[in-house]
Order: C-alpha cells, then sequence, then structure tokens
C-alpha cells in the first residue's frame, strides 16, 4: 500500500529507516529491522478508510462540473482538458463528518477531483491533472496534494475542511540546485492560508496547523464504484 506523510514526518521517518539500516549493517544485528518493521505496521494501522454515503446528485451534474475545470483554468493559462477525460470511478463519502457529502472522481491517471456537495450545488474543493502531483486522505478526513511543480520545485500541501468548506490550508515548497554535480536543498518555504492569501510562516507555526497522520493516496483506497455504470 502506497501511502505519504506531510514532508517534515516524511523526512523523519527516512532519516529513522536509515539510522536503522547502519546499525543493522554493523552491528549484525536485527534491531534495525524491528524498528522498520515498527513503522510499517503503523502505516498499515493508520490506512484510510472512506465511509460512503449516497451519491447526493445526479451523475450527469458531476460530469458537468468535471467539464468545467477545463473551461474555469484556461483563464490561466493552464492546459486543463477535463473535457477529453470522462469520469472513470467515484466514491461518495463525509471527509469531514458534518452529514453533507464530498464526492471524489477519478478520471483516467492522473486526473482526479474532489468537490463539496452544498445545497444542491458542487463545489470543487481541489484536483490533480499531471503524473507529477498526488491526492491522498488521512484517517481524520484531511486531503493532502504533493509532487513537483513546473518548476521543479518539490510541493507538499494539506486542506482541512469544516462544514463542507475549506477551514485551512498551507503548502511546504522545497527548492533544489545542482551543485558538484549532484541534487541540493537550497531551502523550504512553509506558508498557511490567511484569508484569501498564502503567508510564509515558521515550521513550528506550519506544524501546529498541519496534518501529521499517515496518509493514503487515492488509488489505494478500496470501495471506488464505477461512475460509467447506470
Amino acid at each position: 500500500m502506497k501511502s505519504f506523510f506531510s514532508g517534515l514526518i516524511l523526512a523523519s521517518a527516512t532519516l529513522l529507516l536509515a539510522g536503522c539500516n547502519s546499525s543493522d549493517t554493523k552491528d549484525g544485528k536485527g534491531e534495525g529491522k524491528e524498528a522498520e518493521q515498527t513503522i510499517v505496521d503503523e502505516e498499515v494501522a493508520m490506512s484510510t478508510e472512506l465511509k460512503k454515503v449516497p451519491l447526493p446528485c445526479e451523475k450527469e451534474k458531476l460530469y458537468t462540473a468535471w467539464r468545467q475545470i477545463g473551461v474555469a483554468e484556461t483563464t490561466k493559462k493552464k492546459t486543463l482538458d477535463y473535457k477529453e477525460h470522462t469520469p472513470v470511478l467515484f466514491i461518495s463519502t463525509d471527509l469531514d463528518h458534518d452529514d453533507t457529502p464530498e464526492i471524489i472522481l477519478r478520471g483516467e491517471p492522473p486526473y482526479a477531483a474532489i468537490y463539496s456537495f452544498i445545497k444542491d450545488s458542487l463545489h470543487l474543493i481541489t484536483f490533480v491533472d499531471h503524473h507529477e502531483l498526488g491526492l491522498a486522505i488521512t484517517p481524520d478526513g484531511a486531503i493532502l496534494r504533493n509532487g513537483v511543480s513546473s518548476d521543479g520545485a518539490s510541493i507538499s500541501e494539506f486542506i482541512r475542511l469544516k462544514d463542507s468548506k475549506v477551514s485551512a490550508s498551507g503548502a511546504v515548497r522545497e527548492t533544489f540546485a545542482i551543485r558538484n554535480g549532484a541534487m541540493v536543498s537550497t531551502g523550504k518555504k512553509y506558508q498557511l492560508r490567511n484569508d484569501s492569501a498564502m503567508v510564509e510562516v515558521t515550521a513550528d507555526d506550519f506544524q501546529k496547523v498541519a496534518p501529521q497522520q499517515n496518509a493514503t493516496y487515492l488509488e489505494d483506497i478500496e470501495g471506488w464504484e464505477d461512475f460509467r455504470k447506470p
């Protein structure tokens, strides 16, 4: 099962695993393997399971909203064209447990989108439109999106919902450069949304708000239904 942590936790887990493997090699003992197994067991125990709820609207309304993503993003000069990518799978769930559904749609890889359904209307929360990005869900319903931006920086974003609306969001952006033939980090920038703008914050302030749970990629979540079936 594939899964990912928020950027800081992933780095910590990687260092821990590296330390365990090094100890195992030097001492010839199984301590490293035991520690590694503990981490794997924790990931499995925290894998995301989505409770399904009835689809709140006709599929035609979802299909129309899906096709409009490309139209909206064209004004930002992006090369999206959701009209050419029909939804294939869906899950109707309630990510923030407010009795209002969220609908997760997947098309042919990498296309995916998440909507909330409020007062008989669909509202786009987030989407993925290229292979360098991935969407995942934490056990408490937070949405994570991570990957590589168009300028080669790594980016890890989170979205928290409350009453089916975005209540908090932020991102970690890390840039890289080639020095002496090796790729090295040139710095991390932590941002949280304040009103309508993203504001740079300290790593500590970011961690206070960002999800600290293991998350599961959409393709590894079970229970998908075929959007094309009646």
